[in-house]
């Protein structure tokens, strides 16, 4: 899927480093060790995902505000599938809370003319790898859904196939058959843009 950040920043690490010293009150317990459990792996989904430290913090807190309102009830039959899950939409939610910010943002045609202006001066110059990036994240924006959580968790945070359908609640060919036809939607978002540049 392209080049993605992979090493996570120093705040990260230190977050995930902070869990193993965390305590909390008895009826948390559950909470505490799901992140101790799956707090790494989510992190590094939702870098992936983000490509911001600010936003990936952001989601974190937020996914872990949602395990705590929701109880233990709310996570009974699968734990770390359900925190993937909400950790996973609060991530798509700041990606559209993102692109909402970038359509009422009053300079926006402005930074598009400069833009097209960049573009034409560095035809000849190295393909830029973050305008990729940012490009490939609007495309998984605009999958279905079902689509999305499959290209989220199996190439994004790099999970297997049975893990995948684990998550989600479908068979591992069905995971399978979704990732292919993600494959090739985001290959169709994608050359679709290239053509109108």
């Amino acid at each position: 899927m392209g080049s993605t950040p992979t090493a996570l920043p120093l705040e990260l690490r230190s977050l995930l480093a902070g869990l193993s010293s965390a305590t909390v009150a008895d009826d948390q317990q559950w909470i505490l060790h799901l992140l101790r459990q799956h707090g790494a792996a989510v992190v590094s989904m939702l870098w992936r995902l983000l490509g911001s430290e600010q936003e990936v913090l952001d989601a974190y807190q937020t996914a872990v505000c949602r395990l705590t309102a929701g109880g233990k009830e709310a996570a009974r039959t699968n734990p770390g599938g359900y925190f993937y899950r909400i950790a996973m939409n609060a991530g798509i939610s700041t990606l559209r809370h993102r692109k909402q910010h970038r359509q009422h943002e009053p300079m926006l045609a402005d930074y598009q003319a400069r833009r097209a202006a960049d573009r034409a001066a560095s035809a000849g110059s190295v393909y830029d790898q973050q305008a990729a990036l940012d490009r490939l994240r609007e495309a998984i924006f605009h999958l279905p859904m079902y689509m999305r959580a499959v290209i989220v968790l199996r190439d994004l945070a790099e999970l297997p196939y049975t893990r995948v359908a684990s998550i989600l609640g479908i068979g591992v060919g069905t995971a399978r058959l979704y990732r292919c036809q993600a494959v090739a939607r985001l290959a169709d978002l994608l050359g679709q843009e290239t053509a109108h540049e």
